[in-house]
């Protein structure tokens, strides 16, 4: 009996709780691992208590005992545990802990001192009296007592039920309402739970429940992890609390790299110690046998894996792998995977066979999945297993180069790495994937004489290897490589693919989808921005029906590219976000294609103002694309956004070092329009600065160079670029008036043709051309346009790269045409683009001290009135400091909340502080 110290007179005394029987077996395991607090899965333990049984279901080392153990000890120091229901009704609490092959005899014996049943009170057992009846007569013991009674049944799955199947089904069913029970076990007991949770007489409490998330991950081992380790940590657990506890003493007692690398890869003795006892020991033969078949593949269907054992799994096989989530998790779709930890072990018991049974295990499984279909796992598991025939006899049947459209990248070029010389050239359909490996590396002349081998049957092949290659898939690769090798695209090849296109059935999905890519990409290229996005809406369509994620990612990225020239920033962004998060998922061994979708997810970014980041993102983005796939239009935006953003961060010097290296990947590449792209911006990167002499050579240097390349390289792109630039250097040299009769011209010719991001770009510069030319009412009008432009996206940043001379002309027009020209959005939108340039020029009569004109968006006065608004004060308490009457405080405010454009003092003070005005 466990008794509370004594309490004084005036505080309740605690209730008196009975503990069960003395033993090792009626009480909980000692356990010094760290704790940390988790009210949740406490609460749900007390809340089935409370209404009658809890059923803790999961694999070992989840935490089911140490949670009734903490429920437990709080029962006993009379702590209030089950809700609605007083702590001073629970007079009894009882734990047991079952063995092995614990037989009903024994299992009601112990049960009887658990509950404090004395055996002498019962009647004499006699010999015929079965375990189900001795059972009831212990339950109604308990039931005719005072008071609730607390039990926990920890290990039930060890419960004997051969002779007794309905012994567990009784004690649950049969419970009286004074007995709550909290039971543990590894597999699903021989229980009716469906039907007892349907009469709300039980609830559950499985390991989903019970694993660790992140966070407490972290909370747990945040004192002995060093930076990086917690993922690592994470990875290899998954949050499997008694890894986790593992991993923890194993950081904090590591003393070299090398311990820490072994708990990563699940390979520490600990680790692999604990996942051999816990689970592997406690298969059945015939799970164990399979599992370690098994190990080799990141997931596995029960069909695969009887073949590659020989045989079938019996039906109790089938339950133990059901039983084991998540350390054997089923995914919808039928398919299991291991725990990382439990696949490490596994496959270090497989690698013991030798090096030839794993090639076994490889070509089988290869076999297998090509009978089923799956070609592109066929191939990867018949390259694994050396037999090289056997991956190219699948990848003809899987298409060819299709394989690589459809899998991914990575997948072909590590297949063709391993392919023997002899193999990989006596093939076309391997020369064929060759070609698009090289052109992905950035070899785009040798993936081109490649291209033209097969093309003009030059390789020395027969007409019928030849022929097992499909026509429209050559068309296709040709089609890529032309646009690495920026090889003109025009009008007639989209008139061509789109009769293409018209002529194949709806269910030709997958060759719908790369002609509609590919038309995406001429429309881009001739300024038919509308007709650029309706086609790459239709690839993304064919390409999901395909579910083909990795061409998924490319027809994201072309709408994130055409959004962006459409002046649709925000759009844009969201199609770049959602092709950089699907790269990520899917593909983030490929650093190409994850630089790719990074690359212009910075660049429609930067149009908002995250200078900073996006000069960090392209600046790491830069030598795997300079060194793999990419194309004219992505090495433009790249360097282009990269000098722009390294102006603000680092200043002239590296910006021009980055324009120096786009000329450099264009000589590399064979690339004159990017040539001409890094003219344009050594222009007007020297404009900005204000070397305008510079800036004039450069100039007619990019005159020069259109003089001599094919007039189909000088698209609608590099001339727009070229006129708002030499409308900028125009202003620079002073002649205004020229600037913005040019810049008129523009802005008609891309409001026709849909260019909004031009559009927007010839705007802002015509605002200054507009002022200086000394037509003010329409610098005001373009300002007006093109801040409602913008201010829908947050594109601040075209603006604040037009510099000071902007900046000063945007305050020049306020100043003549007053805030009041302007909605309060406007107003906010150019604080921002103008560092908080602007200033109402009317003044009180009563203010004692006159303000001085300041470059901020408030004058000095209007600034402290804003401090001491921002410390809650009120406007007697502002007048009395400023030694102000509160008419004056009262005028200061208006002015404030009509240039920050808002109408009340919290949002004043909110805005304020969001543009650093503070």
């Amino acid at each position: 009996m466990l008794k509370r110290p004594a309490a004084e007179e005036t505080v309740r005394p605690l209730p008196v709780i009975v503990q069960g029987a003395d033993g090792p077996r009626f009480l909980p395991p000692r356990m010094l691992f760290q704790v940390i607090e988790r009210p949740y899965v406490l609460s749900k333990l007390a809340d089935g208590l409370g209404r009658q049984s809890v059923l803790l279901r999961a694999p070992a080392g989840f935490g089911k005992t140490a949670l009734m153990k903490t429920a437990y000890d709080a029962a006993l120091s009379g702590a209030p545990l089950l809700p609605g229901v007083a702590a001073d009704a629970i007079s009894h609490c009882a734990w047991t802990t079952l063995v092995p092959q614990t037989p009903p005899a024994r299992f009601l014996s112990d049960l009887a001192l658990a509950l404090a049943v004395q055996l002498d009170e019962m009647p004499p057992e006699t010999a015929g009296e079965c375990p189900n009846r001795r059972l009831e007569r212990i339950l109604e013991s308990v039931g005719r007592r005072p008071g609730l009674s607390l039990l926990f049944l920890d290990g039930i799955d060890h419960l004997d039920l051969a002779t007794a199947p309905r012994l567990l089904e009784q004690l649950l069913t049969s419970a009286p309402e004074n007995l709550r029970m909290a039971c543990a076990s590894m597999l699903p007991p021989p229980v009716p739970t469906a039907r007892l949770k349907a009469r709300g007489l039980l609830s559950e409490i499985l390991a989903v429940d019970l694993v660790f998330s992140p966070s407490e991950v972290r909370r747990l081992t945040g004192e002995v992890a060093e930076d990086g380790d917690f993922d690592a940590l994470f990875r290899i657990t998954l949050g499997w609390p008694a890894l986790v506890q593992l991993g923890r003493g194993i950081l904090d007692a590591a003393q070299d790299d090398e311990s820490r690398a072994s708990l990563f890869d699940g390979s520490h003795a600990d680790i692999a110690g604990f996942v051999q006892e816990a689970v592997i020991d406690r298969l059945p033969d015939c799970v164990r046998n399979l599992l370690y078949k098994v190990a080799l593949f990141e997931e596995f269907s029960l069909p695969l894996a009887q073949v590659l054992c020989g045989n079938g799994l019996t039906d109790d096989g089938r339950d133990w792998l059901n039983a084991l989530s998540p350390v054997i998790e089923k995914s919808r779709s039928g398919w299991f995977s291991l725990h990382p930890a439990l696949r490490s072990q596994l496959y270090s018991h497989l690698a013991r066979d030798g090096e030839e049974a794993l090639r076994d295990l490889y070509r089988r499984a290869a076999a297998w999945f090509a009978d089923q279909g799956l070609l592109e796992r066929a191939v990867s598991h018949a390259a694994a297993s050396g037999d090289f025939r056997m991956a190219e006899e699948i990848i003809g049947r899987a298409g060819g180069v299709d394989l690589f459209l459809r899998a991914g990248y990575k997948v072909l070029e590590e297949l063709i790495e391993n392919f023997p010389a002899d193999i990989l050239y006596s093939s076309p359909g391997l020369t064929l994937c060759y070609a698009v490996v090289e052109a992905k590396r950035g070899h785009v002349a040798g993936a081109r004489e490649r291209m033209d081998m097969l093309l003009d049957a030059s390789g020395g092949w027969s007409q019928q290897a030849l022929a097992t290659i499909d026509r429209s898939v050559l068309d296709h690769i040709d089609a890529l490589i032309n646009i690495y090798e920026d090889r003109c695209l025009g009008l007639d090849d989209a008139a061509r693919l789109q009769a293409q296109a018209d002529s194949l059935p709806p269910h030709a999905t997958w060759e719908l989808g790369w002609i509609y890519n590919t038309l995406a990409i001429i429309h881009t290229r001739i300024g038919d921005l509308e007709a650029a996005r309706s086609c790459a809406l239709k690839a993304l369509g064919h390409y999901r029906e395909e579910k083909t994620a990795y061409a998924q990612v490319f027809m994201l990225v072309h709408l994130g590219l055409i959004g962006t020239l459409r002046g649709d920033f925000s759009a844009a962004l969201q199609f770049c976000r959602e092709a950089e998060q699907l790269a990520e998922s899917r593909y983030w061994r490929d650093r190409n294609l994850l630089s790719i979708a990074r690359l212009v997810a910075a660049d429609a970014s930067y149009l908002q103002g995250n200078v900073q980041t996006v000069e960090k993102i392209l600046t790491e983005v830069i030598e795997p694309l300079v060194r793999g796939e990419s194309w004219v239009e992505l090495f433009a935006r790249l360097f282009r956004s990269l000098a722009k953003s390294r102006l603000h961060v680092s200043g002239f010097e590296e910006a021009m070092a980055a324009i120096d290296k786009a000329e450099e990947v264009a000589v590399e590449r064979a690339l004159p329009r990017l040539t001409i792209a890094a003219g344009i911006m050594r222009m007007d990167l020297l404009v900005g600065v204000g070397m305008i002499e510079s800036a004039q050579q450069a100039a007619e240097q990019v005159a020069m160079m259109k003089a001599r390349i094919d007039p189909d390289l000088w698209t609608w792109q590099e001339a727009h670029d070229f006129e708002i630039a030499s409308a900028r250097l125009a202003i620079a040299q002073g002649h205004p008036q020229a600037a913005l009769a040019a810049l008129e011209d523009l802005i008609a010719a891309t409001k026709q043709a849909g260019q909004g991001h031009h559009r927007l770009l010839a705007g802002i510069v015509a605002v200054r051309a507009a002022w200086k030319a000394g037509r003010q009412q329409e610098a005001l009008a373009y300002l007006q346009w093109a801040i409602a432009l913008a201010r829908t996206h947050e594109a601040t940043q075209p603006f604040i790269d037009e510099g000071q001379d902007f900046a000063a002309t945007v305050r020049a027009v306020v100043r003549r045409f007053g805030l009041k020209a302007f909605s309060g959005d406007a107003v906010e939108f150019m604080s921002r683009i103008v560092g908080h340039g602007l200033k109402r020029p009317r003044q009180p009569e009563n203010e004692q001290v006159q303000d001085q004109p300041q470059p901020g968006l408030l004058s000095h006065r209007e600034t402290a009135v804003l401090k001491l608004l921002a410390e809650d004060r009120s406007n007697k308490e502002i007048a009395r400091i400023l030694q102000l009457s509160e008419a004056t405080v009262k005028f200061h405010l208006k002015n404030i909340y009509a240039k920050l454009g808002v109408s009340r003092r919290t949002m004043a003070v909110s805005v304020s502080r969001r543009l650093n005005m503070l």
